[in-house]
């Protein structure tokens, strides 16, 4: 289904409906809330269920490898929940997962999918973006059976470095982009 504009809605601190036709999804809510209490960065929360970077969440371990250029836009940027703890229908499952995140941008939450972080929406899309296409070729790369091929530490923090020069206008420029997409 498309969502459209008219599907968001406008909650205040305890959760009760402000704009829109019908409250938020509860377990929506509970993530989204008290991340957003608990994570100053954490201005704009988007969680999704991404196909490679969820399938990265239910694998033993499952981290994302330094193997491939996009994966170092996140290097010490993830942080990954291990434990599966059912659907977030509380404050206190809301307040473990916003503990997991702490000051990432990114969080893995194990068996469930991603959440991505940003000061805008152009940024945590961004990262949702590149975060797929990380997650993505990582899988490829697995189910080829052979070793991954992993670039070295002081090469991704240097990378990673080089990136941050420019994030603010590329994360910009690329929802624009998205956006011309769209209404074409």
């Amino acid at each position: 289904r498309d969502i459209r504009a008219s599907d968001l809605v406008e909650v205040d601190a305890e959760g009760n409906l402000i704009e829109g036709s019908e409250p938020p999804e509860a377990t929506a809510f509970f993530i989204h809330w008290r991340i957003h209490v608990k994570c100053a960065h954490a201005r704009c929360i988007l969680h999704t269920h991404m196909p490679y970077a969820t399938a990265l969440t239910a694998i033993e371990g499952g981290r994302l490898e330094p193997i491939a250029q996009p994966a170092l836009k996140f290097h010490n940027q993830i942080a990954y929940d291990d434990k599966y703890n059912g659907l977030a229908l509380d404050a206190n499952e809301g307040d473990r997962l916003a503990d997991a995140l702490f000051d990432k941008r990114i969080a893995f939450l194990a068996n469930h999918g991603i959440i991505a972080t940003g000061p805008t929406v152009a940024h945590a899309f961004n990262d949702l973006y590149y975060l797929e296409r990380a997650a993505q070729a990582q899988v490829l790369a697995m189910s080829t059976g052979q070793p991954l091929q992993r670039i070295p530490q002081d090469v991704c923090a240097s990378t990673f470095e080089q990136m941050q020069s420019d994030r603010d206008d590329q994360a910009t420029r690329h929802l624009a982009a998205i956006k011309r997409i769209l209404d074409a």
